[in-house]
Formats: structure tokens, sequence, C-alpha cells
């Protein structure tokens, strides 16, 4: 059965409720929280590992990985294949494969130095908004990776949504291992829909990596006014945190934090 909400997201598996939650035990945020009042609350959405010591070991693996290959095509397939003929039919090819992948890993490497430290999403309830921190690096894979320039790698995107235009799904991928058998990833959706219809116009990221959905649970009690069981543990500061800090443009910043649709109104 598809999901109700068409256009549907990539990899979708289940559609996700969008109620009160009531529990005896506390929701918890998966230590996502990074702050919270009785207006508005600011959940991460930075993948696990993307810290400051998981990106530049992953940029410098990325350095070595450019080397290595250079290395071949440039001593290795020479030193082995004598025949000049055979050696072009082999190196040519290999330099087109080359360009390829130096341009996916080049852009990875550029998307990495320049994110910033998170991408977090913005809830506010009195107001009943939703605020997107968006950067490429969360949909790095995607298929808009083969087209998009690296040089946008500075590029944040703020959006403003309604909440009652959104709904929450699960998305799931599944990985073969060459030992048998496969890894399974999760991500939650939220889809952003024209108001009172199931038409998605719109969809972002909210969390990815656990089957769980424990963020999309607190999130919703949490619009709903309904705190008595919700988990307010902020997230640990890290030891190591990124250069580039998230920067939310005044205006948005200011009607983020609103007390009243009034005081949203005037700003």
């Amino acid at each position: 059965m598809p999901s109700k909400y068409q256009p549907q997201v990539s990899a979708w598996c289940q559609d996700l409720y969008k109620w009160v939650y009531t529990t005896n035990l506390h929701l918890s945020n998966n230590k996502k929280l990074r702050y919270a009042n009785d207006d508005f609350c600011e959940f991460s959405r930075r993948t696990t590992g993307w810290g400051k010591i998981g990106r530049l070991i992953t940029m410098i693996c990325l350095g070595l990985m450019m080397f290595m290959i250079l290395f071949i095509l440039y001593m290795v397939i020479p030193g082995i294949v004598e025949d000049e003929i055979i050696n072009k039919l082999i190196y040519i090819p290999s330099c087109i494969v080359f360009i390829y992948f130096a341009y996916i890993l080049i852009q990875l490497f550029f998307y990495l130095l320049y994110a910033p430290e998170d991408f977090p999403i913005r809830l506010n309830r009195k107001t009943g908004k939703v605020y997107i921190y968006d950067h490429f690096l969360l949909y790095f894979g995607s298929l808009a990776t083969f087209t998009r320039s690296p040089f946008r790698a500075k590029e944040i995107t703020v959006k403003e949504f309604n909440w009652a235009d959104i709904q929450g799904c699960m998305a799931s991928v599944s990985v073969p291992l060459a030992s048998g058998g496969t890894v399974r990833s999760y991500r939650i959706e939220c889809v952003v829909c024209e108001p009172n219809t199931t038409k998605v116009i719109d969809h972002f990221l909210l969390t990815a990596g656990s089957p769980s959905y424990n963020e999309w649970m607190w999130i919703n009690n949490y619009m709903a006014f309904y705190d008595d069981n919700l988990d307010g543990e902020l997230m640990p500061e890290d030891e190591f945190t990124w250069p580039i800090k998230v920067n939310w443009p005044e205006e948005i910043d200011k009607k983020s934090k609103a007390s009243s649709l009034e005081e949203y109104q005037k700003i």
C-alpha cells in the first residue's frame, strides 16, 4: 500500500501518525534537543559522525583516495601495460572514470568543509510555524549530487512552513553485505502538503539512522502543548565544534521566537 501523501518520498516504508502520544514513560528526544522553552524548541539534524573529528578524518581519507587514484593512473597502468594501443584503450576510459569519481569526491570534500556545524529545525508552537536550516550535505547521495556544482557548498537554505501542513513518513534503504545478509538504514522525512490536501509540495529530512521515531513523537506532543511526558535533556556540548556556526537570518530568528501570532505579524 503506497503512502497517502503523493508524490511519495523515495524509499518510503510507512506514514507516521500525527497526534499526541500518551505514555507513562518520558518520550526521548535522542539527545537531539538543542533548546526548548514555552514558545519554541530547536532540534539538531546533524548526522552522526559529522562532528569536527569525523569531518577531518573523512576529508583526509578523501584526499588519500584522490592521490591513490591519480597514482594508479599515471604510474601503475603505464608500467603494467606495455602495448601502446592496449595502454590507450585502458588509460582513456580510466581517465573518464577518474574524472567522474573526482567530481563526486571533490564535491563531498567541499560540502564537508563549508557546511555549518548543524542543520537545525526550529518549531514555534505559539505561532504554529516550522523553520528549516538546510544544507545540501544532508541530502548528499541523492540524484541532485550528480548535477549540483561543488561551488555551491556554502549555500544555506532557510524555509518556513506551517506545522498544520507537515506530515511524517518513515523511509528505509537496505544494503546487501558481502558476507551475506543486509544492513538497513532508516530516516524520517517530513512532507509538506498543500493546505487541507495530501499533495506533497516539499519535503525535508528530520532524522536519520534510527528505526525509532522518538523525535517525531516528541515534536508532536510539544506542538500540542502536551509536555508531561517529554524528555527535556539537552544534547551534550561537543568537545570539538566546527568553526562554521548556525546563523539564522535576523528576521527568521525573530519570527521563530515570537510568543504569539500578533507578535509574529508585527515582525
